[in-house]
């Protein structure tokens, strides 16, 4: 008995039956969003809680182990009290379950600072224990000068942000994964980076995003290349003063603009580490 009563029809099965198929092929391996995702992590302690994001680079050994810093906001670390800090590392199983892992930094020692910090801009980076095993990007995810100078962003290009707002009223992740938002470039011109350190985007940030990626995406011949392009800082207030009868205060607005350090001084503060080191 014949299938299909006309050529056409089996070539349209043919089509169909292919297209199934491939969709229950393995999966593509992961993109750059999701390494940024896996590489930023939670940092908190008894008095304020941030932001950070790992670099990965080769070590000074010949194995294949990475010298792991952690970048964040200078005064994600100056407003933690005591000399230690909470990161909140992340586990899978092997049924690809994932869990929390909240693992104690050393941030200071005998009341000094063992994170380095930039001269004058809000960055700060810290290696990580050499028995710390976390997620990271590469330092070229970075966007250094020649990137700002032949590709700066363009007033309202796409960005993305990555972080934890308001996390100790807010845990969208039981494991601690963080949330990636969307905006767009606000400010013009961004460079050069002697005369525009920082520049604003246009979303709403919150506390405990300090410290967080801020990304782009960059097509070269067709294919997409992310950049890591600054850190979260702060973000906008507009103070609204109001005087009534019985009663004056101050409203203070939230703008939805928030304020990023540029990734140059970010590539700087490792300089400073490694000639300190």
């Amino acid at each position: 008995m014949t299938l299909f009563k006309s050529p056409v029809t089996a070539v349209i099965f043919s089509i169909v039956l292919f297209s199934f198929v491939n969709t229950l092929e393995p999966a593509h391996a992961e993109s750059q969003r999701t390494q940024v995702v896996r590489a930023t992590y939670r940092l908190e302690n008894t008095r304020t809680s941030g932001t950070g994001f790992i670099i990965g680079r080769p070590g000074a050994d010949a194995d294949d182990a990475l010298d792991l810093l952690l970048v964040t906001a200078a005064h994600t670390f100056q407003k933690m009290d005591g000399p230690k800090a909470t990161i909140v590392l992340r586990d899978q199983d092997d049924s690809g379950n994932w869990t929390a892992r909240p693992t104690d930094l050393m941030i200071r020692k005998d009341n000094k600072q063992l994170w380095r910090q930039h001269d004058t801009h809000d960055v700060a980076v810290i290696p990580l224990p050499d028995d710390v095993k976390a997620s990271s990007i590469p330092l070229s995810v970075l966007a250094g000068a020649d990137d700002w100078n032949s590709r700066s962003p363009d007033p309202g290009s796409l960005i993305r942000s990555v972080g934890f707002p308001h996390a100790n009223q807010f845990k969208p992740s039981p494991a601690g994964f963080p949330l990636t938002r969307l905006g767009c470039v606000a400010s013009f011109p961004l460079t050069p980076f002697e005369k525009h350190p920082t520049f604003l985007v246009d979303y709403n940030t919150f506390e405990g995003d300090s410290g967080g990626p801020v990304y782009t995406e960059f097509r070269d011949d067709g294919r997409r290349e992310l950049k890591v392009i600054g850190l979260v800082h702060g973000q906008h207030f507009l103070n609204e003063h109001y005087k009534l009868v019985y009663q004056e205060g101050v409203i203070r607005k939230r703008l939805g603009m928030a304020i990023i350090v540029n990734s140059q001084a970010i590539l700087e503060t490792i300089e400073a580490l490694d000639s300190a080191e």
